[in-house]
């Protein structure tokens, strides 16, 4: 029953003005929260009166309540899950994930629910496994996944507990009832361990209020309903309790600050280059990954090589989803996104020269992510630019200037104050061949061509390391052109990497598909690689051809997988083009493992046209991902999904147009390690046809996935729809 309760209802989107239901001015000064009766009744309550007034008739069966982002969150220790709750229309949706979960035939221990609560970080939550201790998790309010924190330190011991609600405040407290005693703590949120603070005896005469049932922090002052007596407050230095309001209304289990506010817009990341006017367009997809609405500010900056410099460009814009075609000149686009929806920005103007070139930012309330395709019209070819979220202290790109290939490296700098950014160039090998600075404006763009920057790296591969400016911030992108019609498509930049390696949703090699794997170990030590590839469908070992370019008059071997070391700051290129005669490619994925700062990419081609494109290698673990598609003026989208996990598992599918609204949904069983590729509309999904919209795969409990999508425009210059994980 409650796995069907959970395909049925899908996160609603809250919108933030329904606190505008009761406006503070209109209660006056007094303090006003969100708060739920023992019965399910939601409404808003004036602590220093006592006044309740419900806002809704339809009960909702929450004990504890918290807030974040501007929505509002209940839970119920009964089914032991995650509520959302809009107090405009009283819709109650369940998350998809239970608190208490089975992970590999293993309970993950969560327990009893003894508390919901939240700050300015997020929602967390109590659980006690049976008989120990109290431990704090962290909770996602998009899945209902708890995620372990700490133990608190305090045991089990039949005691009621309470958190608070917060949102101005990265406090979080927990009040504990255990018989006659209200012992309240500070709990932190980085460890789970609890302090205590104080405590108040509730049975001996004459007693303080005693035995709280909901908390709420809101202004500095904790608030607290006392059980069959009223409202008041908590000191958060001492513990003592002191009436305000006498009331012995039903019993309330959770309170919340009123009213929902916006959350304040933050910088999510940048695009490091953009191409507009002359012969270029570059067209900006943003997708709401949230289950909330977010206002969403995208900015435009430009380079020293355009008219009006460095600093914001202003940039003639249209609006494909709309029906006008007016162009607006503007330097930067604000709008508030609906939940799962998407909003498609598009540089227009006159096809004359000069060239606009630039970057973009992007900032936002919420859970707002996107990514960039800058397009020749002339060639029609096409490249994709994705978000750049990191804040790395160097990033790497790894180059190919062999055969006539040139690579063009893009730096911006998001921070708004100037600085020197270093450039370590190195070969195949990790031997470094020479050294650079690049003077970076404030919020400025810089572009150039890799060879001709630095004529050592031509007829070479290798790898450039740029470093970030001291207290700064950068964002870095490679282009790669290759003849003979100078097929256009975006490296990767590496950064942050870790250990453990990671895979690649899709492979191809065969009836004009050829498949090339670049690895670089970024790290200082040498690094063990295995590269493995698995069939399609079934995920068992797959052979295919594989070829080592770097090795001169090199033989091609059958293999299902590739074992190499690789020396600090080496390249291992790996190459697997089956023959142009086979009747139909052979398609799979491919994961890597290492215990060394191994991270790469892989660059599809078709060698009858010479269209390329790259997929990076998908490390991520996330609650699922999604793929943003346009199915207009006669493009298709290719999906791919694999799995990373040795059990078979059942991979939730969810499709909505770009509005944000559900058209589809469905389940994908994939085998251990297995691999499955379709087309939008023709394979699968005919709804998509002729919109735009998303595609979201989510993860199974204990699983992980990758997924990819692949654009294929009517002239077949195809390039790789970056996966948004969430």
């Amino acid at each position: 029953m409650e796995s069907n309760l959970i395909k049925t209802i899908f996160f609603a989107s809250v919108v933030w003005l329904a606190g505008a239901l009761l406006t503070q001015d209109a209660l006056g000064a007094d303090t006003v929260v969100y708060a739920i009766r023992a019965g399910g009744a939601v409404g808003t309550l004036d602590l220093n009166t006592g006044v309740f007034s419900q806002v809704t008739t339809t009960p909702a069966p929450f004990n504890g309540l918290g807030e974040y982002a501007g929505v509002l969150y209940g839970a119920n220790g009964g089914c032991d899950c995650l509520f959302q709750f809009n107090p405009t229309t009283a819709a109650t949706t369940i998350a998809p994930h239970t608190f208490n979960q089975v992970v590999n035939g293993v309970n993950n221990g969560f327990g009893a629910l003894n508390g919901l609560g939240s700050t300015t970080a997020g929602l967390f939550a109590i659980g006690v496994p049976t008989g120990g201790n109290n431990i704090l998790y962290s909770v996602d309010p998009a899945t209902g996944d708890p995620a372990m924190i700490g133990v608190t330190g305090v045991i089990a011991g039949g005691g009621v507990g309470t958190l608070s609600a917060s949102v101005d405040s990265s406090k979080l407290y927990w009040e504990v009832q255990i018989n006659c005693t209200d012992t309240l703590y500070s709990i932190n949120t980085s460890t789970g361990a609890a302090t205590t603070i104080g405590s108040a005896s509730t049975c001996v005469l004459p007693s303080t209020p005693g035995n709280p049932t909901a908390l709420v922090l809101t202004g500095g002052t904790l608030w607290a309903n006392f059980y069959n007596k009223g409202f008041g407050t908590i000191n958060t230095s001492s513990g003592a309790q002191t009436l305000v309001s006498t009331n012995i209304d039903p019993t309330f289990v959770g309170f919340a600050p009123f009213p929902l506010l916006p959350p304040t817009p933050v910088l999510v990341g940048s695009m490091g280059h953009l191409a507009a006017e002359e012969n270029w367009t570059s067209t900006f997809t943003l997708v709401n990954k949230g289950v909330a609405p977010s206002q969403a500010t995208l900015s435009f900056f430009g380079d020293a090589s355009d008219p009006t410099g460095d600093g914001p460009l202003t940039l003639p814009l249209i609006f494909p989803q709309v029906s006008t075609t007016t162009v607006t000149p503007a330097a930067s686009v604000s709008r508030s996104m609906a939940a799962n929806a998407s909003l498609i920005v598009q540089t227009a103007g006159p096809q004359t020269p000069p060239v606009l070139v630039g970057s973009a930012q992007l900032a936002a309330a919420g859970l707002v992510d996107g990514f960039a395709i800058f397009h020749h019209i002339p060639t029609a070819q096409e490249a994709v630019v994705p978000m750049e979220t990191r804040n790395a202290g160097s990033y790497i790109l790894a180059f190919d200037n062999t055969n006539g290939v040139v690579l063009g490296v893009a730096v911006d700098n998001v921070s708004t104050l100037a600085g020197n950014v270093g450039l370590i160039i190195r070969d195949d090998k990790g031997e470094q061949l020479t050294t650079g600075s690049l003077a970076v404006s404030a919020s400025g763009h810089s572009s150039f061509v890799l060879s001709t920057q630095y004529p050592v790296t031509d007829g070479k591969r290798g790898t450039v390391e740029i470093d970030t400016p001291p207290g700064g911030q950068i964002s870095v992108l490679g282009i790669r052109f290759t003849p003979p019609n100078n097929a256009l498509t975006t490296i990767p930049a590496l950064a942050n990497v870790g250990t453990g390696g990671g895979s690649i949703a899709h492979i191809a090699t065969g009836n004009g598909w050829q498949t090339t794997f670049v690895l670089v170990n970024t790290g200082t030590t040498i690094a063990p690689v295995t590269l493995k590839f698995f069939a399609d469908l079934t995920g068992g070992p797959l052979t295919i051809p594989v070829s080592f370019p770097q090795i001169p008059g090199g033989t091609v071997t059958l293999v299902s997988s590739v074992m190499q070391t690789l020396n600090p700051g080496a390249t291992l290129v790996i190459q697997s083009a089956a023959p142009l005669s086979n009747p139909t490619p052979t398609v799979g994925s491919a994961q890597v493992t290492t215990t060394g700062n191994v991270r790469g990419f892989v660059i599809f081609r078709y060698n009858p046209n010479g269209q390329e494109a790259v997929v990076p290698l998908e490390s991520r673990v996330a609650n699922s991902f999604v793929v943003a598609f346009d199915n207009t003026a006669s493009t298709a989208t290719g999906i791919a999904v694999n799995s990373v996990s040795l059990q078979a598992m059942v991979v939730p599918v969810v499709v909505r147009n770009d509005s944000g609204a559900q058209i589809a949904t469905d389940t994908i069983t994939l085998p251990p390690n297995a691999h499955v590729a379709f087309t939008l509309v023709t394979d699968k999904y005919p709804q998509t046809a002729n919109i735009r919209g998303t595609i979201e795969f989510g993860t199974p409990s204990g699983g992980q996935i990758g997924a990819l999508g692949i654009r294929i425009p009517i002239a077949h210059t195809f390039t790789t729809l970056p996966a948004l994980a969430k």
